[in-house]
């Protein structure tokens, strides 16, 4: 029993923290688009942060895919989060998030872009609400009942 309350805290602290990185690596590419589209950088550092956020997204992607894994059969957010994960991974190795640097300042372009960037966000703010809850949850789980080696 003590080891299912221990891995429950470990997992729900792993998801949090993939969640919070998935939140801010959306919005750290959803900055570079802003900037880009308000003329505040060029396009040279657009596409050093534009891809250092999505290298960050994918790895705190596949954090969370393999955090919630184990939870597949058993929690009704699993499924949809293993979806997400799928989508993006197979829209990064398709080339869904490579933009020319002929076509970057125009609006079409980075628009499409956006609108991914901005699905993923709420997506990711609406999953960081639940992961936190499931998190507080298991932390006070070992508060109120204590982990007993009797249990």
């Amino acid at each position: 029993m003590v080891f299912f309350t221990v891995f429950a805290t470990i997992d729900s602290m792993t998801l949090l923290f993939a969640m919070t990185g998935l939140l801010g690596s959306s919005a750290y590419s959803l900055k570079a688009i802003a900037d880009l589209e308000y003329d505040l950088i060029n396009s040279v550092d657009f596409f050093k942060v534009y891809n250092q956020a999505h290298r960050v997204e994918l790895a705190f992607v596949m954090l969370n895919a393999f955090a919630v894994l184990p939870f597949v059969a058993n929690w009704w957010l699993s499924p949809i989060q293993l979806i997400w994960a799928a989508v993006k991974v197979l829209r990064g190795v398709s080339g869904g998030n490579q933009i020319d640097e002929k076509d970057v300042f125009k609006p079409e372009v980075y628009g499409r872009q956006r609108r991914w960037q901005m699905a993923g966000f709420f997506v990711y703010l609406v999953s960081i609400f639940i992961y936190f809850a499931r998190a507080m949850c298991a932390v006070m789980d070992i508060h109120v009942h204590g982990i007993s080696p009797y249990d």
